[in-house]
């Protein structure tokens, strides 16, 4: 197994970012690099929900939660890559308190096919920073719209 680590602090609420995450099935409502997604299971949170995705620009992935601390922490399991360079993995996501912010951290296991490790490593770390670029803005958006109606 290979493994990564992506993290910086985002400015936005750790309420609002763990809300975005929780929308476990809606991940393609605001990450660009997934062009599709649905729950594959009743659950649509929480442990034991499943989602498929469909990657941009092609692959695809289907998932579980195998962990669900609300506001701290979400693991997921890659458990079929399609199209991809990539076998299985686990992605890590933990959210902390920051001073201007929340820090969320992505560490990220993965099982890749032979040989495209470290172009994959490179690859993977530009993708998960689009992924909290995404994170960031989605946060933001929905947290302001949730503090303004709270009013």
């Amino acid at each position: 197994m290979r493994s990564i680590s992506v993290s910086r602090t985002l400015d936005a609420d750790t309420s609002a970012i763990w809300d975005v995450l929780a929308d476990f099935p809606g991940i393609s409502s605001w990450n660009s690099g997934v062009n599709a997604s649905h729950a594959t299971s009743e659950a649509t949170s929480g442990v034991g929900a499943t989602r498929h995705c469909d990657l941009a620009p092609i692959g695809a992935l289907e998932e579980t939660v195998q962990d669900w601390d609300p506001g701290h922490r979400l693991v997921v399991s890659i458990d079929e890559a399609k199209r991809l360079p990539i076998r299985r993995g686990r992605a890590t996501f933990t959210l902390g308190p920051a001073d201007a912010g929340t820090t969320v951290t992505i560490d990220y296991e993965y099982e890749a096919q032979l040989g495209t490790g470290p172009l994959l490593d490179r690859q993977l770390g530009k993708g998960f920073a689009g992924f909290l670029d995404d994170l960031e803005r989605e946060a933001q958006r929905t947290g302001s719209v949730q503090d303004s109606s709270a009013r």
